[in-house]
């Protein structure tokens, strides 16, 4: 695994510990429910990151090997939304219901939830109010993407990324193939706005 994104990402691991920290120890003298909010956002959005890091590792040490599974991806994709907690609940997370998603794709469900996770965490930073995550076939591939409302890519970031999300999914997109064909992701500025994160699997 690259020695420069493993530093990044245990310093950004730190020093948001050290943020849930300073949460925690004021909530002990001081009961105070949004701030227990975003702790356990927090928690949340740690505990997400360190699984995708040893996802990572896994990978670069062993190998990614997808158990693929006959999924309905609408029920996948109603229930990634439903388990999601964020810190930001203005942001409306909605499926969109006018592509023709199919009725059964063959995934696994596991990693591809690591995956759109990481994509939304990555969404969720720059909406201004709303989220679009479809899913549909093109060219004998599943198609998954994610539309935020966003100012687009290329934006200067307040805090910076790791890199950890797109390596992750990339990684993950890769362990699902067919014949000759593997997994792809991309990340690019929607027409309408905003950026469009892409995962296609053959």
């Amino acid at each position: 695994m690259d020695a420069q994104l493993t530093a990044l990402i245990v310093h950004d691991l730190k020093n948001a510990l050290g943020v849930l920290e300073g949460d925690l120890s004021f909530l002990k003298e001081e009961p105070d429910q949004p701030r227990a909010d975003r702790a356990h956002a927090q928690c949340v959005h740690l505990r997400e990151k360190l699984v995708g890091f040893l996802t990572l590792y896994k990978a670069s040490e062993q190998g990614l090997e997808a158990r693929i599974e006959a999924i309905s991806p609408d029920d996948f994709l109603r229930g990634l939304l439903a388990d999601r907690f964020t810190d930001r609940p203005e942001i409306t997370l909605t499926i969109d219901d006018s592509s023709a998603m199919p009725a059964v794709a063959f995934f696994d469900e596991h990693l591809i939830g690591l995956a759109l996770d990481a994509a939304l965490q990555n969404a969720t930073r720059f909406a201004k109010t709303g989220i679009v995550i479809a899913c549909h076939t093109e060219d004998n591939s599943l198609v998954f993407t994610i539309h935020d409302d966003g100012p687009g890519l290329h934006t200067q970031e307040t805090l910076p990324s790791t890199g950890l999300g797109m390596a992750l999914c990339n990684v993950i997109a890769r362990s699902h193939h067919n014949a000759d064909r593997q997994g792809e992701v991309s990340l690019t500025n929607h027409v309408d706005g905003g950026a469009l994160f892409t995962m296609k699997l053959p």
